[in-house]
């Protein structure tokens, strides 16, 4: 699919705080010689409740937030030293940062928030790289990474 039917899909799904152009960017991307793509229709639908606890939790801080890593390709999860079975490659995953918001206050929100119900998934803590990983899997985990 290209990534203009992408961005009419996404536009359609009305986030308050994102736009397509934050993903197709990311689905050009090259590491190490492998080049992303845009994810297979049959996934988009997967990111919708990741990204809307994501565009509530912009709403709830009030500070911009950068998408680093959302779809990544099976070639490309791999160039990029992704597990084997991320969720990244289902199109369930997101990696974010908030300025002026540190990965540890963004984390402990989203703990709470998952505490309470808002969504079940995985949460990773990334403080020295700066970010977090949050993704909608149907089961909760947690980790700490570097």
């Amino acid at each position: 699919m290209s990534q203009s039917s992408f961005s009419e899909w996404f536009a359609a799904q009305q986030f308050r705080h994102f736009g397509a152009a934050e993903f197709t960017s990311y689905f050009a991307r090259e590491r190490k010689g492998v080049k992303n793509s845009t994810p297979p229709r049959s996934l988009w639908k997967n990111i919708v409740p990741a990204l809307r606890i994501v565009d509530e939790l912009r709403e709830s801080f009030g500070k911009p937030c950068r998408i680093l890593s959302s779809y990544r390709s099976p070639a490309y999860n791999k160039a990029v030293g992704g597990a084997t079975l991320s969720q990244h490659k289902e199109f369930t995953a997101l990696d974010v940062t908030f300025d002026g918001v540190s990965p540890q206050r963004v984390y402990e929100r989203l703990l709470e928030w998952r505490q309470q119900g808002k969504f079940t998934g995985g949460l990773g803590l990334y403080p020295s790289l700066g970010f977090v990983h949050i993704d909608t899997r149907g089961r909760n985990s947690t980790w700490k990474g570097k």
